[in-house]
């Protein structure tokens, strides 16, 4: 990670996380600018979706350039206003199955949409990414190429990394961010990808008892919303979804995230054939 960015002229600095600063343009528009001129890729996958989806109310922020500022790559967008999802939950809990609703729907409602044939293919990112998780145990990781081998392709608009957190606006008009993971594929495999990162987020260990189990009754109601309001709205069963969870769990492995190894190990396990 390079070190934090001076804010040019004419940009007001809003925020940032592990991959980019976001900054306020003083035309109102809002610019993203990447922490590593390697992340150049991730931008142009960004600025691909936003400009699949123009015109499409609600769905994405509207797409306004690709620029360099201080030699890093940047994305220029419309500014969404309003909290994300995940900070609504965690304001006002009540409204969980509400915003299960609005996650469901939206999420269908990308998967309408045909993916410029510019991104990238979602099975052939899979396939390198299962490849290349060293932490992976090799059996589990030759099972997962298998069943990826036999699954659809797809053309579909895929997210890659749709949870409450990128989601911004209101239950009504939500507007989805962060395309940097976004791919050419099956609508199931990105609904897979959703539901691991719906069930993956652990608690800190001195978390009390109770409140271990009020999250867990609300991260199940989350999850079973999302997934009936999903079908009901795409209007498919989710063909063979399990195979799919198989192959986004593998694929886990690649995000080093260790703590997580011996759940995710676990689950493979418990339905490997």
């Amino acid at each position: 990670m390079t070190d934090e960015l001076t804010a040019p002229p004419g940009l007001v600095h809003l925020a940032e996380g592990r991959e980019a600063e976001v900054f306020l343009r003083d035309d109102g528009s809002v610019v993203k600018i990447m922490r590593s001129a390697a992340q150049a890729p991730r931008v142009q996958r960004e600025a691909a979706a936003l400009q699949a989806l123009a015109g499409k109310e609600h769905l994405a922020p509207a797409f306004r350039e690709v620029t360099n500022v201080a030699g890093r790559p940047a994305l220029v967008s419309e500014r969404v206003t309003g909290a994300d999802f995940l900070a609504v939950l965690s304001r006002k809990p009540w409204l969980v199955l509400g915003v299960a609703g609005s996650l469901g729907r939206a999420h269908a409602a990308m998967h309408e949409h045909r993916a410029p044939v510019s991104l990238p293919e979602l099975n052939d990112e899979l396939a390198r990414r299962i490849e290349s998780a060293s932490a992976l145990p090799p059996n589990l990781a030759s099972e997962a190429l298998i069943r990826l081998r036999t699954l659809p392709s797809g053309d579909r608009l895929c997210h890659g990394d749709y949870h409450p957190a990128n989601i911004l606006g209101t239950l009504k008009a939500p507007v989805i961010i962060d395309w940097g993971d976004a791919s050419r594929g099956a609508p199931v495999a990105d609904v897979a990808r959703t539901l691991l990162l719906l069930r993956a987020g652990e608690l800190p260990p001195d978390t009390p008892v109770a409140m271990r189990a009020l999250t867990a009754v609300g991260r199940g109601l989350l999850t079973r919303r999302y997934l009936a309001v999903y079908r009901r709205s795409a209007g498919h069963d989710l063909a063979r979804l399990d195979d799919w969870m198989f192959v986004r769990v593998a694929a886990r492995f690649n995000e080093e995230i260790e703590v997580e190894y011996p759940r995710l190990t676990r689950l493979l396990e418990e339905a490997s054939q």
